[in-house]
């Protein structure tokens, strides 16, 4: 693995707290700090898709697409971030590709989109449990079923949120998404919830695991998840097509960016009256901006900026005031991309996987 110092130091808090936001999980109460000793990053595979910590900060699970002709399999890698070393290796699919995994709160399993499967892994065993094909979607004859997107798992672990993405034809438009409740006890899903938009491309849970937020083109979607099946409540309002999610460890605020931040601007959503802000400009013109995260006080916002590019940063916000923090900005993390990005918890520690060369690596920068 691969340590930088960074211009300024975050708090420990801030790391349990990104953690939960980025992952879907909470943080364990027993959390170590890594010690990495590979000076190169750790070698994960052809290309990191995903990436989670452990709950209690010792483990890393990369998602990664490997290269055999002209099939590119998906492999689960756990990497020791004490050592930098990769200590299991768990095969997901022969062939395709996979979206960020997450991880129950007591990091028992994780969960992860191949494909058109929800996959459940038994991390202690590191055996796959399950393998769960999307139920079938309403559709016109020769449409395409629409694509796994978002993923959260409740706080006792009883349930998994899965967004899906509208059937869609070339050229004869769209037709709305889904959410899917999976049961890890029954081992199949159990129910599902029209959406209005098409598109679900973010999903996050409110504190509690209450409510859930939706990211669509038609808005933000609050829904109810203290029923069996989620129930709609309603449409935030002001807010255009969006991307990305991230709650407010106090359940009170919600951020949000827009779908390949076209404007420029995220959002603030009070979701006691689910009434939207702009807040933060970023640009003039669309940015690359992603994994967006805030501090367990409310008072910073941080988010990835440039990361397919070897000039990646991550930018801090003073909620209070809505300015950038230049001086918190974290740079140099030795990769020619980023593909994902999260912090362990319980320690000054980012973790990023990106490419670098022909190959992909996990990397740590210290703050």
């Amino acid at each position: 693995m691969n340590s930088r110092v960074s211009k300024a130091r975050w708090t420990a808090s801030l790391a349990a707290a990104a953690a939960l936001l980025l992952t879907g999980t909470a943080a364990g109460t027993a959390t170590a700090d890594p010690a990495p000793t590979t000076q190169n990053g750790t070698s994960v595979g052809w290309r990191a898709l995903g990436l989670t910590a452990s709950p209690e900060g010792t483990k890393a699970y990369v998602v990664a697409a490997d290269r055999n002709g002209s099939r590119t399999p998906v492999v689960l890698r756990t990497v020791d971030l004490r050592s930098g070393s990769v200590v299991a290796e768990l095969p997901l699919a022969e062939d395709g590709t996979a979206g960020n995994p997450v991880v129950s709160q007591d990091g028992r399993r994780l969960y992860v989109i191949v494909a058109d499967h929800l996959v459940a892994v038994d991390t202690a065993a590191n055996t796959v449990l399950s393998r769960t094909p999307a139920p079938e979607q309403d559709r016109p004859a020769g449409w395409s079923p629409g694509a796994l997107t978002g993923l959260a798992v409740g706080p006792d672990g009883s349930k998994v949120y899965v967004g899906q993405n509208g059937p869609l034809a070339a050229g004869q438009g769209v037709r709305p998404g889904r959410v899917l409740v999976f049961g890890p006890g029954q081992g199949a899903f159990t129910g599902s919830l029209p959406l209005h938009g098409y598109n679900a491309s973010g999903l996050t849970l409110q504190a509690g695991g209450a409510a859930a937020y939706v990211a669509s083109d038609f808005g933000i979607e609050h829904l109810d998840t203290t029923t069996a099946v989620p129930t709609f409540l309603r449409t935030v309002q002001r807010v255009g097509a969006t991307k990305e999610l991230a709650a407010s460890p106090d359940g009170l605020r919600l951020y949000a960016l827009g779908s390949q931040t076209s404007t420029g601007t995220g959002y603030a959503v009070n979701t006691l009256t689910d009434v939207a802000r702009p807040i933060f400009t970023f640009a003039t013109g669309p940015v690359d901006l992603h994994y967006v995260s805030v501090s367990p006080d409310g008072g910073r916002l941080y988010l990835l900026k440039d990361s397919w590019t070897p000039q990646a940063s991550v930018l801090a916000y003073d909620t209070a005031t809505d300015l950038n923090l230049p001086g918190e900005t974290l740079t140099g993390f030795g990769l020619d991309g980023v593909s994902a990005a999260t912090v362990a918890p319980g320690g000054h520690t980012l973790l990023l996987a990106g490419i670098r060369g022909n190959g992909s690596y996990l990397t740590t920068v210290a703050f």
